[in-house]
């Protein structure tokens, strides 16, 4: 026999090997008994095989469908999906058990384990697909309303708020692209996502802020004030609550004298008083003053009709 003979001998024998080997392990399962899988499947698992009990859990569940441990092997069928990094999978299995044993058991903790397993299975980064994430949010909100005296409560209000965080981030992240380049109403359109659906993370309040600062920066100072005092009212602990109250000031000024610079006297006289009243220390006083005085040297009528022009245009 040459070499290379020998060599392909060899070969052949341990293929066989590893065949007659696997399809013993095949044999033996569907030999064993409901109690031995399910022994056997959880032995795997507290081991930490979960390839393993992935197996064993499978065997109990297609082979005796009527076994009355077969949803507690199929909850740790999810689980070791889980465990073994296959949130996908671990879905699915989850799912499998709410729908075909819902007086299980372990009905409450599938559906929560199957919120966790699509926020485990999405990507981290905000900047990725968050599909899977969007789908979390709603079970997770979804199993905070079904399950009011759940153990697993306080976890899924963590998660939910966690969850809620990433995708507040991906929203507010896109308004900053925008406001960079200047395209400040498309900043607007993310921003008023986040503070209609995510008011509760840490980018809610600051999105309040952005929106008025939007404002700002478009000229619409009455809405922008609006916006600064909104936000100083609903969060005034915030760390911005103080650059939000100087820039009330500021659009409440620009306001007025955007105004009378357009020949809206009236409406300019209005709120110039209102600045002098509320803002009497601010050091724009004397360009107010001076305002007023313009103001008070036109005659009424010139400033009625002037006002009615700027309306019509």
């Amino acid at each position: 026999m040459t070499k290379r003979q020998s060599i392909v001998t060899v070969i052949t024998f341990l293929l066989l090997t590893v065949i007659l080997i696997g399809c013993g392990g095949k044999a033996s399962l569907s030999k064993m008994t409901p109690s031995e899988l399910f022994d056997e499947g959880m032995s795997k698992y507290t081991d930490g095989k979960y390839l393993r009990s992935v197996e064993f859990f499978q065997a109990l569940i297609y082979n005796y469908p009527g076994e009355t441990v077969v949803d507690t092997a199929q909850y740790y069928l999810g689980m070791s999906y889980f465990n073994n990094n296959e949130q996908e999978l671990a879905a699915v299995e989850f799912n499998r058990l709410a729908v075909n044993y819902p007086s299980s058991a372990f009905f409450e903790d599938a559906l929560f384990m199957k919120a966790v397993s699509y926020y485990k299975g999405t990507p981290s980064h905000y900047g990725l697909d968050q599909v899977g994430l969007e789908k979390a949010i709603q079970q997770f909100e979804d199993f905070i309303i079904d399950f009011p005296e759940s153990h697993r409560l306080n976890d899924a209000r963590e998660a939910l708020l966690s969850a809620k965080a990433r995708l507040a981030r991906k929203y507010y992240e896109s308004a900053t692209v925008y406001r960079r380049i200047g395209a400040y109403r498309s900043a607007k359109i993310y921003l008023q996502k986040v503070i209609d659906e995510y008011t509760d993370t840490k980018y809610g309040p600051m999105a309040t802020f952005e929106f008025a600062y939007m404002d700002y920066k478009m000229k619409s100072y009455d809405d922008a004030r609006r916006g600064f005092e909104n936000f100083v009212a609903v969060f005034p602990e915030h760390e911005l609550a103080a650059e939000a109250t100087e820039k009330i000031v500021e659009a409440a000024f620009k306001a007025a004298e955007a105004d009378f610079k357009a020949g809206r006297f009236s409406l300019a006289r209005e709120k110039l008083e209102e600045f002098k009243h509320k803002f009497p220390n601010n050091d724009k006083i004397d360009k107010v003053d001076e305002y007023l005085k313009d103001i008070s040297e036109k005659p009424e009528n010139q400033i009625q009709v002037t006002d009615a022009d700027s309306a019509k245009g």
